[in-house]
């Protein structure tokens, strides 16, 4: 039997979701690197940054995302600034490290065709923005995972189109994120991750406008789920989602992050004892 792929929680710094509250037992955790880690912090506020992170005890920190979240920052169009993106790449990737990050999320709503812009010009800028994740991603043993949004105004909407991309690209360093709720965004197969299942390297799930277990949406996990397995995905799966109150009182993150794990747990015990 495959190794199960890792539950994992992609958290911030809301006040009512404190990262220290987040319940035991996840495998792994994805921290927002714009959030976070402003690469355009000193070096002195990320040395504090990182002392609190270390003290919140959370799981092994593999995983990163929101990867160019601030300061209008965007990788194609008009507005593109090569001396900010090389500065914020560089000390990103130089942050992520010591923390432990292997996956790198990168939005593909940063690579969109502004109207009245050339296409194959935001084509040619996006390919050279990869290649400089790639080379950065490479010198560090990291892998970068691009996630497809649904736009249509951004360069791959689709997963398979973001497939295409990467396979233009042609850096093992890129690849690709399935996120469930871009699937539903633009009607696509689940099965599409199975077209090359080498190229996935990072999933996001979340629940009907709120965490997993909200809403109508087992049928759907289980069928993700059983992808994962059968393609022998052994990386991580994010809770990344406005987390909600399930009791009808006021909010506790800890009891929400923990009864999240446990029905994640129980369907993933489901999946792979078939």
């Amino acid at each position: 039997m495959a190794n199960p792929f890792k539950l994992c929680i992609l958290f911030g710094d809301a006040p009512d979701r404190p990262p220290d509250q987040i319940a035991p037992g996840w495998e792994m955790a994805e921290v927002p690197v714009g959030i976070l880690l402003d690469p355009f912090e000193s070096n002195a506020n990320y040395a504090d940054r990182c002392a609190e992170i270390t003290s919140w005890n959370l799981p092994p920190i593999k995983a990163s995302s929101h990867f160019l979240h601030r300061y209008g920052l965007t990788a194609t169009g008009p507005g593109v600034d090569w001396e900010q993106l090389c500065f914020w790449t560089k000390r990103a990737f130089e942050r992520l490290q010591p923390l432990g990050v292997k996956t790198v999320g990168v939005y593909g709503g940063f690579f969109r065709v502004p109207e009245g812009f050339s296409r194959a010009k935001a084509m040619d800028q996006a390919l050279c923005f990869t290649g400089m994740l790639a080379d950065h991603a490479g010198a560090r043993g990291m892998t970068v995972a691009l996630e497809p949004m649904g736009d249509l105004d951004t360069l791959w909407p689709r997963y398979l189109d973001g497939l295409t991309f990467v396979r233009q690209l042609g850096r093992p360093e890129v690849r690709l994120m399935a996120d469930l709720n871009y699937f539903f965004k633009l009607p696509q197969p689940l099965e599409d991750i199975t077209v090359a299942p080498e190229y996935c390297t990072h999933c996001h799930i979340a629940g009907d406008h709120g965490q997993p277990g909200v809403g109508e949406m087992e049928a759907t996990y289980l069928r993700f789920f059983r992808i994962l397995r059968d393609i022998g995905y052994e990386g991580g799966v994010s809770a990344a989602c406005p987390w909600v109150s399930t009791e009808g009182a006021a909010f506790d993150f800890r009891l929400e992050t923990a009864k999240t794990l446990r029905y994640l747990q129980g369907l993933r015990d489901r999946v792979y004892s078939e």
